[in-house]
């Protein structure tokens, strides 16, 4: 019963970690957010399909059980989508002029706050918006910036990734 408990603890502090790679791979991805949120949705339905058998294994309660499911399920298919996505891309590319919504500044860590690094938010073609962080040396364009020119191309399921940006 403890070793279980322990396998399965490891297993979602894994996905917990593993999320810091799908945030890299969600920011390199034009990807409606709707199709992430169902990935977690399935891990929902897990819930429900285990339940029985991981209550009988580990010590958990429901909620913790619910959690578990949700988080290492939504979390390991969100990686293998926007992964193998970003991994099989097209080499083809494709230029693309976006207007620039909003440019703002992403405060530093907790203690850093007043490091601030430059960002720009844009809209995509389905009408929603991306972020886009540069660097403290591009400070001066991005005030200037009407729009931003993305280099584009197709991903294995269809989600385009961002390979460059430049600001126009």
């Amino acid at each position: 019963m403890k070793k279980d408990s322990v396998i399965l603890n490891s297993i979602l502090f894994g996905s917990l970690l593993l999320n810091l790679a799908n945030l890299k791979f969600f920011e390199q991805t034009l990807i409606r957010i709707e199709y992430l949120v169902v990935f977690y949705l399935i891990g929902l339905l897990a819930y429900f399909l285990s339940k029985k058998k991981l209550s009988t294994i580990s010590n958990w309660n429901n909620f913790n059980i619910l959690f578990f499911c949700v988080v290492v399920v939504g979390t390991n298919l969100t990686a293998l989508c926007l992964g193998l996505n970003l991994l099989f891309a097209s080499q083809k590319t494709m230029i693309e002029l976006l207007p620039i919504v909003r440019k703002t500044d992403i405060p530093g860590s907790k203690y850093n706050r007043s490091k601030r690094t430059p960002a720009i938010i844009f809209e995509t073609k389905f009408n929603e918006t991306k972020r886009v962080k540069f660097t403290i040396d591009h400070k001066m364009q991005i005030e200037k910036a009407k729009m931003i020119e993305v280099e584009l191309s197709e991903g294995l399921f269809g989600f385009e990734i961002i390979r460059s940006t430049k600001l126009k």
